[in-house]
């Protein structure tokens, strides 16, 4: 039998409308989750695709020195969180997504440095890109977050990452107490030595 091209995109749909039902009730299978990233990071990236161009602009107007944008947006339990709530603190703005691997991967660090510096007038402030609140909630839950969340649910469409030029995740912000951006897409040791040098 001669192989056809359409025969894997085919495929591909076929495994995920398969999985993406069993994603919403045992999230934590390996190979739903990896099945259920690449799909909707795959659609997502393609909506970034097509204003890349608008994104990358947006990212590089927003310098270190620049006043980070104010916004706000609805938490989990809806209440209503502003960037400028936090004013006196530093920030870390991260924006990221429960179908984003390196996001899961990056939220297990913060996990263990948060508690180091919160008492250290030191937050974080997570963005979710995702479109369903329960595969947030259920990644919040699973990842064992505890610095707060917001999310308007529009996915990479978000005013919000389209304002801070989101064109890739995580991205992230360091923001100092006067709302002034300090550092860009800041991870791991990198992270880690900046935030030492304001202790």
């Amino acid at each position: 039998m001669k192989f056809k091209w359409w025969w894997i995109p085919a495929g591909l749909i076929l495994i995920y409308a398969v999985a993406f039902p069993f994603y919403f009730r045992n999230p934590e299978q390996s190979l739903f989750f990896t099945v259920y990233s690449v799909f909707n990071g795959t659609l997502e990236h393609q909506t970034i695709d097509g204003k890349k161009d608008k994104l990358v602009a947006n990212y590089e107007k927003i310098t270190v020195g620049s006043k980070a944008p104010d916004f706000t947006l609805s938490g989990i339990d809806g209440t209503q969180i502003s960037l400028s709530d936090f004013e006196g603190k530093t920030v870390l703005l991260t924006f990221w997504a429960s179908w984003c691997p390196t996001c899961r991967a990056e939220n297990e660090h913060l996990k263990e440095i948060y508690p180091d510096y919160k008492n250290e007038e030191f937050e974080i402030l997570a963005v979710s890109l995702d479109r369903s609140k329960t595969n947030w909630e259920k990644a919040v839950e699973k990842d064992g977050i505890t610095w707060p969340q917001v999310s308007d649910l529009k996915g990479v469409d978000s005013p919000v990452a389209t304002k801070y030029g989101v064109y890739s995740t995580p991205t992230t912000f360091l923001i100092d107490s006067s709302g002034v951006i300090i550092g860009k897409d800041l991870r791991g040791e990198e992270l880690e030595e900046q935030l030492n040098s304001l202790k």
